[in-house]
């Protein structure tokens, strides 16, 4: 995005602008005079919650004690339609009292006279009503109605019909009555809801620091004194409710607790009864020491049946390691056997086993010795084994006597879990009941003595202060969000502006349908003093446009042999976009660079080029050769020597009733072909194409079609219909101009320059 141009495009409506900021400035302005200040009155009051734990029947654990903490019921109380109504209705503050004023009525407390209602609060109307003190007694106004009242009298207690209210002078305005003859008041009253909506919308409560016991209360009016009051009227309204409350609570927590004591007393006596009934049916009154018997007997069996299994287990081990032992090994002694004999044997017959090895050493294996020594080795080698049989044998006897009384105190024991369970139970029931019980009657006894003096729990830690740096609204806050209001609304104003403008305006329009299409240039918008500034010589802006559209063309004209009749057709969408004048500009520059040049006005409907000449529309021209062939055209030329000697003009003539037939006879082709001999550019000065279709009857002979669009004029429309006639081949070899452009062109240039050699200018930092 091109931040520089978009800037430019908003820039350019300075004065919208300054006209939405001063507006909003003086509403600014007004608004602030007009409205009186509110300023925020606030009062800060703590309510310990922990003093309501004592009085409460069940003491609330950690995690619920961090939420009940909080003060939502305080709040629910306070912003209640019941709690205000009845603060509405100490302060009375559903009839409110105004000095009436030009701008607005500014809000009094000290007024000379009383109004009261002649209905119940919540009957009143919305209304209000315009009183004056005159010296009859009051005149009153009904806004509504306009209908006026005098109530004769400082003392109407009267009620009179149509009035909601009774009026009369307080006594301080009495002594001094001359000094409020004549003097305009305000009165408005309202219902109580109503009244009660408007306190709850003013009136804001928040609770802070930890943990949460505080509240900020803060009323936002025009009338502190009065704001004071009303916080004041909250807070004392508070402080009783809140001991009403509690005298509530604490009546009907004693009720409740007088009650479950009768209940449990009875549970309790109940359940003793059961218990002593089930230990006498079930004949176990020493039902510890009978579990404690059949526990040890259970472990004592268990605990030697699995010795006696563990020694049936290395028994048959010793066994089969004998078995594979040959006769020159050891025998283990490590088989924590409790057999001391066959313990004794083992020990025996290793030391036996030694002597061998030793009388081995000494003899050969032959010796009668040593061969009467291994003859015993064996024979004790057996008498160990028959000894392990006869101690497995015992073993295996041993383990069946031990699981019959393992079984026999299993199944003692398994009646003690059932009797265990049922007694426990009556002794879980009775241990309960007998706590609760307790329990309930010291909470009486302390919820008792705490109802002995009921007080609230709150405290004003803070009493409702007026902070008065604090008003609404702020006057530069406010008259600064003018000045950004006035700015919003001129963008927002430029914008639509914008957006709902469908001319063209740049180059940049033609970038969508048109982007094959060759831009020529653009003409800028010149006063009439500059209208005809155009020759050999001249440095004016229109001149200087005027070449670069033609250097333009050039690159469009096709390339002949003969550079000579070169037809150049200037037409446009609608009139007023200026084709005229394009047409007869390029006429003048290309015949100023010695090109003989025809200018040819072939707008039959509407011309416009004789105006340039100085000339009568009636003048003899083209449309005297269109209707007769014979007429010579050349003697209808104007030759203007005051623009160039290279340029002939053949103004249209006469207006023909039938200007599409006449171009359409091909006597303008054979004009055109004549005139390409003679000249070196042929300009064309065309019908607009969008309502008549004279130009295209001829369009086919151009050379170049030059297509002249108006800045800020033309309707971007036209460029569909341009692109319709190019894709159809109505028009060829086409480029656009825009004419009208203003001199800085949208982008902070202009055309105005001159060829003049000047020194520049160099900043003091560069100066050496």
């Amino acid at each position: 995005m091109d931040f520089k141009k978009e800037f430019l495009k908003y820039v350019k409506y300075w004065p919208l602008f300054l006209i939405c900021l001063i507006i909003s400035l003086v509403a600014a302005y007004y608004y602030l005079e007009a409205v009186s200040p509110s300023y925020e009155t606030s009062a800060l009051i703590n309510i310990d919650k922990e003093k309501e734990r004592d009085s409460q029947i069940i003491t609330a654990t950690n995690t619920q004690k961090d939420k009940e903490v909080g003060l939502e019921e305080e709040k629910m109380m306070i912003t209640s339609n019941n709690f205000l109504a009845q603060i509405v209705t100490d302060l009375k503050l559903n009839i409110n009292y105004y000095e009436k004023g030009y701008l607005q009525n500014k809000f009094i407390d000290d007024i000379p006279f009383i109004v009261k209602a002649a209905r119940s609060n919540d009957s009143l109307p919305q209304k209000g009503y315009d009183v004056q003190v005159v010296s009859e007694g009051f005149l009153v106004r009904d806004q509504t109605t306009e209908k006026q009242y005098l109530l004769h009298g400082y003392k109407t207690s009267r009620v009179i019909t149509g009035l909601p209210f009774t009026i009369e002078l307080t006594e301080k305005a009495k002594s001094e009555v001359g000094s409020y003859i004549n003097k305009e008041y305000v009165v408005t009253i309202e219902p109580t809801a109503t009244a009660v909506n408007n306190l709850k919308a003013t009136l804001e409560i928040e609770s802070f620091d930890s943990p949460n016991n505080n509240l900020v209360l803060s009323y936002r009016g025009i009338n502190p004194e009065l704001s004071t009051k009303i916080l004041k009227k909250i807070i004392e309204s508070l402080d009783k409710n809140i001991v009403v409350n509690k005298q509530k609570s604490f009546s009907k927590s004693i009720a409740y607790l007088n009650e479950r004591i009768a209940i449990f007393a009875k549970q309790k006596d109940s359940i003793q009864s059961v218990k002593e009934s089930y230990l006498r049916d079930n004949n176990i009154y020493v039902l510890d020491q009978f579990i404690t018997a059949k526990t040890s007997e259970k472990s004592t069996t268990a605990a030697n049946s699995a010795l006696n299994e563990r020694q049936i287990y290395l028994t048959k081990l010793a066994i089969n390691d004998i078995r594979r032992s040959n006769s020159t090994s050891a025998l283990g002694t490590d088989y924590n056997l409790e057999s001391p004999s066959v313990n004794q044997m083992l020990i025996s017959y290793n030391s036996s086993l030694m002597e061998s090895e030793l009388l081995l050493q000494r003899a050969q294996k032959n010796n009668p010795a040593y061969l009467s020594l291994m003859a015993q080795l064996k024979g004790r080698k057996q008498a160990i084994l028959n000894a392990l049989g006869d101690y497995l044998n015992y073993l295996n006897q041993t383990n069946a006597v031990n699981r019959t009384e393992k079984n026999i105190a299993a199944s003692a024991a398994k009646s003690i879990p059932t009797k265990d369970k049922v007694l426990g139970n009556i002794n879980n029931n009775l241990s309960l009941k007998e706590e609760t019980y307790l329990s309930l009657l010291q909470k009486r006894e302390e919820m008792l003595l705490n109802g002995a003096v009921l007080e609230s729990n709150l405290r004003i830690l803070d009493s409702p202060q007026t902070n008065y740096s604090d008003t609404f609204p702020k006057r530069k806050t406010f008259m600064l969000g003018g000045v950004l209001f006035g700015f919003i609304l001129a963008f927002g104003i430029v914008y639509l502006m914008l957006q709902m403008d469908s001319t063209i305006h740049s180059e940049e329009d033609f970038l969508g349908e048109l982007a094959d299409v060759p831009f020529l240039g653009t003409i800028p918008k010149v006063d009439d003093n500059e209208k005809l500034d155009n020759s050999a010589n001249s440095r004016s802006v229109i001149a200087e446009a005027t070449r670069t559209l033609f250097s333009n063309i050039s690159y469009l004209l096709p390339n002949k042999d003969e550079k000579k009749g070169n037809v150049v057709l200037f037409c446009s969408s609608v009139q007023g976009e200026g084709k005229s004048f394009c047409a007869f500009h390029n006429a003048i520059t290309i015949s100023n660079l010695n090109k003989k040049v025809l200018l040819i006005g072939a707008d039959l409907r509407n011309p416009q080029l004789h105006d340039y000449f100085n000339k009568d529309k009636d003048v003899p021209g083209l449309t005297s050769f269109l209707s007769n062939r014979s007429e010579d055209w050349k003697s209808s030329l104007v030759k203007e020597g005051s623009f160039s000697e290279n340029l002939d003009v053949l103004l249209s003539g006469e207006i023909p009733p039938n200007p599409t037939q006449l171009l359409t006879n091909s006597n303008f082709e054979l004009l055109i072909e004549e005139a390409k001999s003679l000249y070196d550019f042929i300009i064309i000065d065309s019908a607009p194409l969008q309502f008549v279709s004279d130009t295209f009857n001829f369009s086919a002979l151009a050379d170049v079609t030059v297509y002249i669009t108006r800045a800020d004029y033309s309707d971007k429309k036209t460029l569909t219909y341009l692109n319709n006639f190019i894709k159809k081949g109505q028009l060829k070899n086409v480029g656009i101009a825009i004419n009208g452009m203003s001199r800085n062109m949208g982008y902070g240039y202009d055309y105005a320059y001159t060829y003049k050699d000047q020194k520049e200018k160099k900043p003091w930092f560069k100066k050496a």
